[in-house]
């Protein structure tokens, strides 16, 4: 399956072009910052799913697909679920309503149903599972990431494996592997999709909470 990715995050973009290339069943084919720049892009390399987030802005901010002749099947992210914005997903010709903090499995079987030609919104019992999770992750924080394992982890979600992680920081292949170790035990982790998608939060994360003119984690700035 061809995929297109757009997003105004670069570290997210990454994220999402890692995880698909993980799942074997997609191929990026463009990426792009901006939905309306990369339309000719999008039409010339014909993805058959276009994921576009939406940069921590609501259903509202996206134009009518229709009207811009995108032949692909769009599969939004957004930070907030919001279920009164199902309906108004739909006649804006959108596919699929994803939450950016949604957990590697339900993020594929999503996808899977959207390229089988299902429609994908999350229900009710969704979002009070991601209700859930928020409370357990405010009363169960896990442990601190020190600096360096800031640095593994984002190389993680960039697609590194192990012994490239070593190079690049200039480290043993053991200790690498030991702060991959550490970083899937304070994490609660299982694997490398996980780390992809928990980087891919924090990064959501840090663009919220950054002020007007300050430089985001993907070294733009407002």
């Amino acid at each position: 399956m061809k995929v297109g990715i757009i997003s105004p995050r670069v570290l997210i973009r990454r994220a999402l072009a890692t995880f698909l290339a993980s799942t074997g069943a997609a191929m990026v084919v463009m990426e792009g910052g901006d939905l309306h720049e990369c339309l000719d892009e999008i039409k010339r390399s014909q993805p058959e799913m276009l994921l576009v987030d939406l940069g921590g802005q609501g259903l509202e901010s996206l134009p009518n697909l229709r009207s811009l002749q995108i032949a692909s099947k769009v599969v939004v992210l957004v930070d907030h679920l919001d279920s009164s914005s199902y309906a108004h997903a739909f006649q804006l010709g959108i596919w699929g309503c994803l939450s950016t903090r949604q957990s590697p499995a339900v993020f594929q079987q999503a996808l899977y149903c959207v390229a089988q030609g299902e429609r994908w919104m999350p229900q009710q019992s969704v979002i009070r599972d991601l209700a859930e999770e928020a409370r357990e992750q405010r009363t169960e924080a896990p442990e601190e990431l020190t600096p360096r394992e800031w640095e593994v982890l984002g190389l993680l979600a960039n697609g590194f494996h192990n012994k490239e992680i070593a190079s690049r920081l200039n480290i043993s292949g053991e200790t690498a592997k030991s702060h991959v170790k550490s970083i899937y035990r304070k994490l609660k982790i299982n694997g490398r999709r996980d780390a992809i998608f928990r980087y891919f939060e924090f990064v959501r994360l840090l663009d919220k909470k950054a002020a007007p003119g300050e430089e985001h984690a993907d070294g733009s700035s407002r």
